[in-house]
C-alpha cells in the first residue's frame, strides 16, 4: 500500500506491560517549525511525566508503561525515537485488577464532524475500586478527562508541538498526503465500561 505521510507529525506510542499482556495507545502531535528528534526525544520524556502525574497512582500495579516509542510521520524513512527513561512505571494501585479487556473511552474531537475528525484512547488499569456496577467511579471519570485535556493547544503541553488528529483515509481510499487537524476537546462519550478483547491474556499477539 502507498505511504500516506503526515508532514513534521510525529505518532507517540505509549507501551504498556499488563502482567504478561502487551498493550499501548497511540497520539499524535504535530510541529510548528518541522520535526526534530530533540523534539521527539523531549516528547517523549514529558508522556512519561503526563502518565506518571495523571494515571500511575490510579493504575493497577499490574501495568507497566514500559516506553514511549516516537516515529516522524513526514516520509517513510522518517527518524524513530525510543525513550525509557524511569521505565517501567508501575502503577500505584495495589488492589485487585479488573479484568484487562475492561476500560473507559476518552474521545478526542476536533472543530470538523465525521471520523476524519476525531480519535480515542481505551485507558488501561482500572482496578476495582474505580469500577462502580457499569462505570468507572465519577472522580476517575473527571481525573481521565482532565488528563487529555491537558494536552489540547498549539504548545501547551511541548513548545513547538500540538496535538492533533491524523486521518489517512478519504472514503475508503488512501490520501495523497494525511489530513491533520488539531484536537479541540476531551471527553467521554457515554460512562459505560468499554471492553478491549485484544488485551485480555493471550490475544492480539
Amino acid at each position: 500500500m502507498t505511504y500516506v505521510p503526515a508532514l513534521n507529525t510525529v505518532q507517540a506510542e505509549l507501551r504498556y506491560l499488563w502482567s504478561t499482556q502487551k498493550c499501548e495507545n497511540v497520539l499524535y502531535f504535530q510541529a510548528s517549525a518541522g520535526m526534530t528528534t530533540a523534539l521527539m526525544t523531549t516528547l517523549g520524556g514529558a508522556l512519561i511525566t503526563w502518565w506518571n502525574t495523571n494515571f500511575k497512582p490510579r493504575a493497577s500495579s499490574l501495568l507497566s508503561l514500559t516506553e514511549v516509542y516516537l516515529t516522524d510521520l513526514s516520509t517513510q524513512t522518517s527518524p524513530t525515537v525510543s525513550v525509557v527513561t524511569g521505565l517501567p512505571s508501575a502503577g500505584s494501585d495495589v488492589t485487585e485488577s479488573m479484568p484487562f479487556n475492561v476500560t473507559i473511552a476518552v474521545s478526542f474531537r476536533t472543530n470538523n464532524r465525521g471520523r476524519s475528525g476525531r480519535g480515542r484512547n481505551y485507558v488501561a488499569g482500572l482496578t476495582e475500586g474505580l469500577v462502580n456496577g457499569n462505570a468507572p467511579i465519577p472522580s476517575y471519570q473527571t481525573a481521565a478527562v482532565a488528563a487529555y485535556q491537558a494536552l489540547i493547544g498549539a504548545g501547551t503541553f511541548v513548545a513547538g508541538l500540538q496535538w492533533c488528529i491524523v486521518s489517512r483515509f478519504s472514503n475508503h481510499l488512501p490520501r495523497a498526503q494525511a489530513l491533520v487537524q488539531p484536537v479541540t476537546v476531551a471527553l467521554l462519550a457515554d460512562t459505560t465500561c468499554d471492553s478491549m478483547r485484544r488485551r485480555l491474556p493471550g490475544r492480539g499477539r
